[in-house]
């Protein structure tokens, strides 16, 4: 079953690589926003987008203009799109192994 399962996650990922691509590259985007609107060094800016994107959000590095707390709100919706879409492929990729194992019964 779970042979099946990371075969069909892996599949449609693929079909999905360049929804997966626009998304990394729109973090990376508010990254170098980021590092422009609040002065930062790109590398924690990188960091800052991506715990920001993937929604944990330690609150070690912090946002204080208005343009950079804009990005921020744009990094968290964009992590809800990301983890929105992983989730949906995961889903049908179980639903899909589900069937493939009970069809053959």
């Amino acid at each position: 079953m779970l042979a099946r399962f990371l075969s069909h996650f892996v599949l449609m990922s693929w079909h999905l690589r360049t929804v997966y691509l626009a998304l990394l590259m729109l973090i990376l985007i508010c990254a170098l926003a980021i590092a422009w609107f609040e002065g930062l060094p790109i590398g924690a800016s990188i960091y800052f987008s991506f715990i920001t994107g993937l929604t944990v959000g330690y609150g070690d590095i912090v946002p204080h203009t208005a343009a950079g707390r804009f990005v921020a709100v744009l990094l968290g919706f964009i992590g809800i799109l990301f983890t929105g879409v992983v989730v949906a492929v995961t889903v049908r990729a179980v639903r899909d192994a589900w069937d493939e194992v009970h069809k053959s019964d």
